[in-house]
């Protein structure tokens, strides 16, 4: 189990706070507690959680940083049981997502780390190659399963899609 502080210096958009959250909860993490302080311009969002990771360090900074409303990732601090954590195997994907879920940093990062599992570090490329064309996560997930080689793959991978077609 991971504890994860989280500071962004964000525009004052409204709904950022609630995007942060959801996009933690697809990478594996519990949100615990929060902290806003906004000036006229920005905000900046104190953040708190606790999970079991699916993703590596730099890709959950990498997901944040791809906000458009975040101006910076001003912190980010994994630590388990106390001390800080750098490097951590990611475990697989127990997470579900609906087919007709718009495409996010978050369901991007979940097709690529299911992914990586079959494929190994050129997943990356062809993730990034196949969302440019697509609207929802069903249709980047059944994109992505036609360039595996067997049906165990294919099933393997589609398996955390809800109601693929």
């Amino acid at each position: 189990m991971f504890d994860v502080s989280l500071r962004l210096l964000c525009s004052t958009k409204s709904g950022t706070l609630s995007r942060v959250i959801r996009e933690l909860n697809l990478v594996g993490l519990r949100y615990r507690s929060h902290r806003i302080e906004t000036s006229t311009k920005r905000s900046l969002i104190s953040i708190s959680a606790t999970g079991d990771l699916n993703c590596s360090l730099e890709s959950l900074e990498g997901l944040f940083a791809g906000f458009p409303e975040v101006i910076e990732v001003e912190e980010l601090r994994v630590t388990r049981d106390g001390k800080s954590v750098t490097e951590f195997r990611t475990r697989v994907s127990e997470i579900h997502i609906s087919s007709d879920e718009h495409l996010s940093p978050a369901v991007i990062l979940a097709a690529e780390k299911r992914l990586s599992d079959i494929l190994g570090p050129v997943a990356s490329v062809i993730v990034e190659a196949v969302a440019h064309n697509c609207a929802s996560a069903g249709e980047l997930y059944t994109r992505l399963a036609d360039e595996l080689d067997t049906k165990e793959e294919r099933d393997y991978f589609l398996s955390i899609v809800d109601d693929i077609r």
